[in-house]
């Protein structure tokens, strides 16, 4: 039992200090996409250690022979050696289960509920757009463009299976032609990388747990995160000028919901990097980078649970040598 507190506690822990390291890191003009990474890897050791927490509790006797056991000193276990007789240590064993049948079905219900209404919303719109659009091809087989037929600045894109970059002929008509190959980079980059289904994945996290600092403040913080990665993509292909005077025009231009645009995200702070000397990192500098912050994230619960384990026993044997 003292294992699976200290691990949902650590859980906790960093539920609740992640989000200021991860903004603080993207504060630093750090890459997007290893923001991006420490963010999910962050949610994914927070996850994997709640369940593993609520798991030890519900059947205690898995955790005597883990590592994290042998972190705790014998005075303690000799002062929680009756513990097992106790009501309240029975009765935690006995909600655990419950708690993590609970949590797991909400997610299950929020996430079938999400998808499928965002599958009819995106289809329908889909398809009236491919009716009223003229249908351009990317001759690299990428995401069909729907050029439609209107003054109005817009442009965004829908990810998954059918999805398309859906632009304006009046975007074309007041905008430069690298203008304009800067916006299809910058949306293409959205469908390439997937960027739809890594904002729908932490927005059913939010609403399932929106008490969780951690899965709340997700969705808002990898929206800016995935618009500032498909601007290095569009930078590597049109250039820097291109890109940041495209998002200037583009500025205040309407988007439809569970659309991703270029012009509607952190606009400041995207105009800030693109004038700035940043560049796109190397694949080996991403790698390396993803790696150690990922890492990083992903073990910080077990290390704070760990590091509860050390002061536990370090109390304890002081506490006995005093007495």
């Amino acid at each position: 039992m003292t294992v699976a507190v200290t691990l949902l506690l650590g859980a906790a822990i960093v539920a609740l200090a992640a989000p200021h390291l991860l903004r603080r890191t993207a504060e630093r003009a750090v890459d997007p996409v290893t923001v991006i990474v420490g963010w999910f890897l962050a949610i994914a050791g927070v996850l994997a250690t709640t369940v593993a927490g609520l798991l030890l509790m519900a059947f205690p006797h898995g955790a005597v022979d883990t590592p994290l056991a042998h972190l705790v000193r014998r005075p303690w276990w000799f002062a929680v050696a009756n513990a097992p007789d106790l009501l309240l240590y029975r009765a935690a064993g006995w909600v655990a289960p419950a708690v993590l049948v609970l949590l797991l079905g909400r997610l299950a219900v929020v996430a079938v509920r999400e998808f499928v209404r965002a599958r009819r919303q995106v289809g329908r719109t889909l398809k009236v757009l491919r009716v009223l659009a003229e249908i351009d091809r990317c001759p690299a087989g990428g995401p069909p463009t729907l050029w439609l037929r209107s003054d109005r600045l817009a442009a965004f894109s829908y990810g998954g299976h059918g999805g398309a970059v859906v632009l304006t002929d009046g975007l074309r008509a007041r905008m430069a032609e690298d203008g304009v190959a800067a916006v299809l980079a910058h949306e293409r980059a959205h469908v390439r990388g997937r960027h739809h289904l890594l904002i729908a994945v932490v927005e059913v996290l939010a609403r399932a747990f929106p008490v969780v600092r951690l899965l709340a403040e997700a969705p808002v913080a990898l929206r800016e995160q995935v618009e500032l990665a498909a601007d290095l993509s569009a930078v590597r292909h049109c250039g820097r000028d291109a890109v940041r005077n495209a998002l200037m025009v583009l500025t205040g231009a309407s988007t439809p919901e569970r659309a991703l645009a270029m012009a509607r995200e952190a606009v400041d702070v995207r105009l800030r990097r693109l004038a700035g000397a940043a560049q796109t990192p190397s694949a080996t500098a991403r790698v390396t980078r993803c790696g150690l912050l990922g890492t990083v994230l992903a073990a910080t619960p077990v290390l704070a649970a760990s590091a509860l384990l050390l002061s536990l026993s370090v109390l304890t044997a002081a506490a006995t040598a005093l007495t």
